[in-house]
């Protein structure tokens, strides 16, 4: 268990950093249809646990996570887009990299009590965020390193660290190295690259510093790198020498974002293993439930969704999985909001918004209004029905009623908090939504490397 001033340090760490798995860009939209019949996959299952949500025990919205929420979710993508601006030279058009955002220091004493949870399990979720950790061998001779997994998307990342689900930099690989001595990497399995004959060290160094002052830096290497049960060669990854965070009881992290927004400037592991043919597809898929969730690696689990997989092409350029021409309808209105961007982001639990377009959206809900204790936030009669869906030129994708509501208000449980919020995440000219959890929840999501295309399905 950490004590106080450890939880408190790696808090910020988080809030410095967070980053995502799953992002890309669209150009011109395109919809694909996937095959009739659907043959037997040979993917391998990864289970993982939800994040524990917005509200307390009681269903009453916690305004103080919701702030962590926006504040992370920000941070998160203004590292994303540090990371894509030293890898490519210039930002995506309409894109920016937005102030860093501080937490409050009576937020913070707040959260370090109750709210800030921690759990050693097998991909587990870690403070409201899907965050999971897991093993992974890295050497000829194996040697072990619990991870924290960075999806966004996978973006895994801060799975064990506290709050992170896409730690600055949701493509990169490091773990601490057997040269390290500071503090924090003492109860860390540590990379012996003289125990490894695969090991081939490479030139140049990983370094990233994190909006508190922390920092984690160290040597490049390429070794052999094995995550369940999926081998592949040649992966470069950094081995830690000076990490000056928090403890934490993981060992490293693990990204599987795009390589554009990599501080190595390498491929991503699962990049490395589509290229090297050891998934039996270049797909990975989410399955998001209040039990039995799924991150499959390699295909799609066939069990979990039925009728066809609804695609639509992505544009890599900004490093994310990022869809166009969206719309979004209501039963008053088939097109209340249209012609906007999609980032689709398993590492974020809400929905976010161009600040406008989210008051016209939640204008068109009856008896809803503006929630007064948190901006950009809304609330409405939880007895409404919403019926709000998303489209990108195919089918209309519902949420359900039950996965809009972030919580009460208050003990009435007459009005509900929302779960789409505006918040212009990646610039103020950019028309870009940001879609988590929430939307994920209602379809099952297939992202494709090969082809760089994301799908839905209807859930079995």
């Amino acid at each position: 268990m950490l004590n106080k001033a450890s939880l408190i340090s790696s808090l910020l760490l988080c809030l410095a950093l967070n980053g995502s798995l799953l992002d890309s860009a669209f150009a011109i939209p395109a919809l694909h249809m996937g095959p009739g019949p659907k043959s037997p996959e040979a993917g391998i299952s990864v289970p993982i646990h939800r994040r524990s949500g917005l509200a307390d025990s009681d269903g009453i919205f916690n305004v103080d996570k919701a702030r962590v929420d926006v504040i992370m979710t920000v941070n998160k993508h203004r590292r994303n887009m540090m990371n894509y601006l030293s890898t490519q030279g210039s930002l995506p058009e309409g894109f920016e990299i937005k102030p860093l955002l501080a937490l409050p220091v009576n937020l913070l004493q707040t959260l370090t009590g109750t709210n800030i949870k921690r759990q050693s399990v097998p991909l587990t979720d870690e403070n409201n965020d899907e965050l999971w950790d897991g093993q992974i061998s890295i050497g000829s001779n194996a040697q072990e390193f619990i991870i924290d997994f960075d999806s966004p998307s996978l973006n895994f990342e801060c799975f064990h660290l506290t709050y992170l689900r896409s730690l600055a930099g949701s493509s990169d690989l490091w773990v601490p190295s057997s040269n390290c001595t500071d503090s924090s990497c003492s109860s860390k399995k540590k990379y012996n690259s003289s125990a490894s004959s695969s090991s081939e060290a490479q030139s140049g160094t990983f370094n990233i510093q994190y909006g508190d002052g922390s920092t984690v830096s160290g040597s490049i290497f390429a070794d052999s790198v094995t995550v369940a049960k999926i081998p592949v060669t040649g992966q470069h990854f950094a081995a830690v020498t000076n990490m000056s965070i928090a403890q934490t009881s993981f060992d490293g992290i693990l990204g599987m974002g795009y390589s554009t927004l990599s501080n190595l400037g390498a491929p991503t592991f699962f990049e490395t293993a589509v290229k090297q043919g050891v998934v039996s597809s270049p797909e990975f898929s989410f399955f998001l439930s209040p039990n039995g969730s799924e991150l499959y690696i390699g295909g799609t689990n066939s069990q979990l969704y039925t009728g066809d997989i609804e695609f639509h092409d992505v544009n890599t350029s900004p490093g994310y999985w990022k869809i166009s021409d969206g719309s979004i309808s209501v039963p008053s209105n088939a097109s209340v909001v249209s012609g906007f961007d999609t980032i689709v982001d398993s590492g974020t639990t809400l929905i976010y918004g161009p600040t406008d377009a989210v008051k016209t959206l939640w204008a068109s809900i009856p008896g809803a209004s503006a929630y007064d204790a948190e901006p950009g936030f809304y609330m409405y009669p939880c007895n409404q029905t919403l019926g709000v869906s998303f489209s990108w030129g195919g089918k209309n994708w519902n949420i359900p009623d039950e996965h809009m509501s972030t919580g009460f208000t208050d003990g009435s449980g007459q009005n509900c908090v929302g779960a789409i919020v505006g918040q212009n995440i990646f610039g103020s000219s950019s028309p870009t939504w940001l879609v988590g959890d929430t939307f994920m929840k209602g379809v099952y999501s297939v992202f494709n490397l090969g082809n760089n295309q994301l799908g839905f399905a209807q859930l079995a």
